[in-house]
């Protein structure tokens, strides 16, 4: 794999993607091409992210309701264990606050090696490893919900914690990033700024994509 690879999502040379539409949350404030930060003083998490992710790795933090969180992990682990042995990453179930319903799932994966996820019409993307690896990890989120038909009216969100570091290379600069996601794909993204989610830790936001449920979308 070239030393390039982008840790992004990116359709492979010469078998482009085509998605339809993403909105913005109108919420954001938008300053000097960020947002101005108005959320409100709450308690951070306990539960911070890994102070270092190894070289050629990523760390995605993605949130799950504590209902869900056994049916991720299997019994006796199994099917956590497997979900790692399948993409290669790191997968932990982390503490979380007593007041907050959601769980943290942090994710390590490796940038340097790429993987293929299909599409429903067979369309093909090329990710990394890490990235494969939160695919996974939220389609067996997803399954549960099925399984235990708490998947209301078709509609699903995925929610991110992400350093508030890393929020503006989301939106870009007058919000030109997301607008460009906006003719990509058929989402709604949401940036919940204004009050920390008690997950989070003290430089976190959380990052929402909400989108209307397709079990066969990726495989």
């Amino acid at each position: 794999m070239a030393s390039g690879f982008s840790p992004f999502l990116s359709p492979p040379a010469k078998r482009p993607l085509n998605y339809s539409t993403i909105t913005l949350d109108s919420s954001l404030n938008s300053t000097n091409g960020y947002f101005a930060n108005k959320r409100s003083k709450t308690q951070p998490s306990t539960s911070a992210a890994p102070s270092t992710v190894p070289s050629g790795h990523v760390l995605f933090r993605l949130l799950c309701h504590e209902s869900r969180i056994g049916g991720v992990i299997g019994k006796g682990g199994n099917i956590i264990k497997g979900l790692q042995q399948q993409t290669g990453a790191k997968i932990r179930i982390e503490d979380a606050p007593l007041e907050s319903p959601d769980r943290v799932i942090t994710i390590v994966g490796s940038v340097t090696q790429s993987a293929v996820l299909f599409g429903g019409n067979e369309s093909a993307i090329e990710v990394s490893k890490g990235q494969e690896a939160l695919v996974r990890v939220f389609e067996r989120i997803l399954e549960v919900g099925v399984e235990s038909d708490s998947v209301a009216g078709g509609v699903v969100s995925c929610r991110l914690l992400a350093e508030m570091s890393s929020i503006g290379a989301v939106i870009g600069k007058g919000g030109k990033i997301v607008e460009k996601i906006k003719k990509d794909c058929g989402c709604k993204v949401k940036v919940l700024i204004d009050k920390l989610h008690a997950c989070a830790s003290s430089n976190e936001e959380m990052i929402e994509v909400i989108e209307i449920y397709n079990m066969f979308l990726i495989s």
